[in-house]
């Protein structure tokens, strides 16, 4: 299995839209860390001032921004396999197409976890010296920022493991990036305004509840550990009803 896993984790390196994506996913952070500055406390914002416990969190929480185009990551594992035609040889090597999978799911984890952190280092990085020149007090043993950042890496990596879930069960590489990030960009802000109260039950409300962030609908949201349950269970339906199809469906 740990073959298997270097195996996937050599195919994500060597892809250039992989390192786009990273590139992509740590931009995210100090736009994120930007909007949260910018916008707290005013009139409108979902955010509260930032000498508030949330308005710090809200910052903080830019270290999960990133976490849409580790998903896209996820994807690309999985589905570019049959975009670029190469399940078949991948499971001629491997046969056992449950084990290949989930050394998929465990790279994906793996590069989910390694850009959590460098999403986190910067976040540190941009965010304190903002803060300070705003005479914001910043405690790194405080759960505003601990929990926080250990929220933003279990999530980064439950979300490039969704996405595995996701390639294996739509397999079109094009199809399953655009309707994930039609789901994320769009869907759920649509069900939110007609049913705010499913907010808490949705992918990115589990992923706000790992953060313990305000949501725009201003509903509430699940304990932490709740939403990681939840996003984890996002992940392994994906994962089981992808395994299934792969499974059951021809490569060639």
């Amino acid at each position: 299995m740990r073959d298997l896993i270097r195996g996937e984790l050599l195919k994500l390196r060597t892809t250039r839209m992989f390192w786009g994506s990273v590139v992509a996913a740590l931009a995210f952070v100090p736009v994120s860390i930007a909007l949260a500055i910018l916008t707290a406390g005013q009139e409108g914002s979902p955010i509260p001032a930032l000498e508030s416990s949330e308005g710090l969190r809200s910052v903080m929480s830019a270290a999960s921004s990133g976490a849409v185009m580790v998903l896209v990551i996820g994807i690309l594992g999985m589905a570019g396999e049959f975009r670029h035609n190469t399940a078949t040889s991948t499971f001629l090597i491997s046969p056992d197409r449950k084990r290949v999978v989930g050394a998929k799911l465990a790279a994906a984890g793996l590069v989910g976890l390694a850009v959590a952190a460098a999403s986190s280092l910067l976040t540190l990085a941009v965010a304190l010296p903002w803060l300070r020149a705003k005479h914001v007090e910043v405690s790194l043993a405080s759960g505003d920022v601990g929990l926080v950042l250990l929220g933003a890496l279990a999530a980064t990596a439950l979300y490039a493991m969704v996405g595995i879930g996701v390639g294996a069960l739509l397999r079109n590489q094009t199809v399953a990036v655009n309707v994930a990030l039609v789901w994320v960009t769009v869907v759920e802000s649509i069900l939110l305004g007609f049913v705010p109260q499913i907010g808490r039950w949705l992918p990115g409300g589990a992923a706000s509840a790992l953060t313990a962030t305000p949501t725009a609908a201003g509903t509430g949201l699940l304990p932490m550990w709740g939403g990681a349950l939840l996003l984890a269970g996002y992940g392994l339906a994906f994962a089981a009803s992808g395994t299934r199809s792969v499974l059951r469906r021809d490569v060639g």
